[in-house]
């Protein structure tokens, strides 16, 4: 851990600082304490805003919705007061909010991983891929990204402890259920995953052996699956009239061969083939018009698009297959990485400690459908372990394991064909699970090969 803590100050502390640019998303977060960027425009996807100063006309209630990244600007507003001499809140001071609950989680992680075999294999592959540019540049946002992240470790943390107990306690639940619901509050798109883990909790209040436990754990599952419909049913319509309009137009029509024919399944006029490749905001968008005619919210949504591609398998492939090698990168292209000050050109990226980026470049990117296919696979094959397992505790122990794939599925297919636009940004969450899953393999690998006569 302290390794990790030197790598993030040298990379998110020392000048020249790495952080992330802004590109419109940080009004959702910073804009409802009151603060706003100390440059007004001209730095948006170029370069990191520095300072955030008391702005309550940056506010746009119409954007927010409120989530657990609260938490840390929060904790950072509160920290400000204490260190900033004329009131502006620095980015370093929100990135050592987030370095310092990163440490926290990733601690709690590595003690709960302490007695799994082929820890020290497994701690040195989680410094590399956790302390990586690619993951590093959030801390020093005001994304949404380092809430998942960070309740992501604890919750997984909190998982491994109680898979190697073989038993759930009153209050294990509850923990477990609180970082499951605050990584659902992170971001809507968690909304899927949410669902997931809410069933898996009432699976616990199965294996519960007493009633306060089991009524601990279908409160939890209460509370993240009703945080999981209320991902969905409070998003403001100002993102679900973007979102629905850039799938459409940037994802179904671009890959279509008959993009006339897809607008008319779609309720669409097939007129609007000439906007084919557009986003929401594209100086020529036909999204203006559908969005005040009501079209985007009366007769295309996001949900009719995903009932689209469930209709049509082919199609659903075909674009899955398009975005894979995209989908597996983890540098945000187009987003700065410096401040002004560091005097490097516009959208300028971290190349330090980019050795697990290069990997998913590299490597990943070439075999994205084999990772599909193999994410796929592993519930099936976990069933087979389930069945041949000799006690209770090792079948459960292959039901918390399954968890990881299906939650890597769950947030690949999420973000694939819930947006078209940002998608890197979109897939965070499963890149962080897909890693988790290469480094759990890898574990076993070495584990197995160590063990071998």
């Amino acid at each position: 851990m302290s390794a990790a803590g030197v790598i993030l100050a040298y990379q998110l502390f020392i000048p020249p600082i790495v952080g992330l640019a802004d590109q419109g998303d940080f009004l959702r977060t910073i804009g409802r304490f009151g603060y706003g960027p100390r440059h007004k425009g001209g730095l948006e996807y170029s370069f990191v805003e520095p300072k955030y100063v008391a702005d309550p006309h940056y506010r746009l209630s119409a954007w927010e919705q409120p989530n657990s990244e609260y938490l840390f600007v929060g904790a950072a507003l509160s920290l400000n007061k204490l260190v900033s001499k004329d009131g502006a809140l620095d980015i370093t001071v929100v990135g050592f909010v987030h370095t310092l609950a990163f440490l926290a989680a990733f601690g709690w992680l590595l003690w709960m991983t302490r007695e799994i075999p082929g820890r020290t294999l497994l701690w040195i592959g989680a410094l590399v891929v956790l302390t990586d540019g690619g993951y590093v540049v959030f801390w020093n946002s005001l994304y949404n990204e380092p809430a998942s992240g960070i309740f992501l470790l604890l919750l997984l943390g909190e998982s491994v402890a109680i898979a190697r107990a073989g038993e759930v306690s009153g209050a294990s639940v509850l923990r477990w259920s609180l970082w499951s619901f605050l990584l659902v509050f992170a971001k809507f798109q968690n909304a899927p995953i949410g669902l997931i883990l809410g069933l898996f909790a009432l699976r616990l209040a199965i294996w519960a052996r007493t009633k306060r436990t089991r009524a601990a754990a279908v409160l939890g599952a209460s509370a993240i699956l009703g945080c999981a419909v209320w991902d969905v049913a409070a998003m403001p319509a100002a993102w679900r009239m973007p979102v629905a309009y850039n799938m459409v137009f940037a994802a179904v029509l671009p890959e279509s061969k008959d993009p006339r024919a897809d607008l008319r399944a779609l309720g669409l006029d097939p007129r609007l083939a000439q906007y084919s490749g557009t986003g929401a905001w594209s100086p020529k968008t036909a999204f203006p018009e559908l969005a005040f005619s009501g079209v985007l919210e009366q007769r295309v949504t996001t949900f009719t698009v995903l009932r689209f591609y469930l209709l049509r398998p082919a199609r659903l492939w075909r674009h899955l297959h398009t975005v894979l090698p995209q989908a597996m990168s983890l540098r945000l292209e187009g987003y700065g990485n410096f401040e002004p000050s560091a005097d490097l050109p516009p959208r300028t990226l971290s190349h330090a400690f980019g050795l697990w980026s290069a990997f998913h470049e590299r490597v990943l990117a070439h075999c994205g459908k084999w990772i599909v296919f193999a994410l796929a696979a592993w519930p099936m094959i976990s069933v087979w372990l389930w069945v041949r397992a000799r006690d209770a505790v090792s079948r459960k122990r292959v039901e918390w394991l399954a968890m990881l794939p299906v939650g890597c599925l769950a947030a690949l297919c999420t973000a694939v064909f819930g947006d078209a636009f940002d998608l890197v940004r979109h897939l965070y969450l499963f890149h962080l699970l897909l890693d988790a899953c290469i480094l759990v393999v890898a574990a076993q690998v070495f584990r197995l090969k160590a063990t071998a006569p």
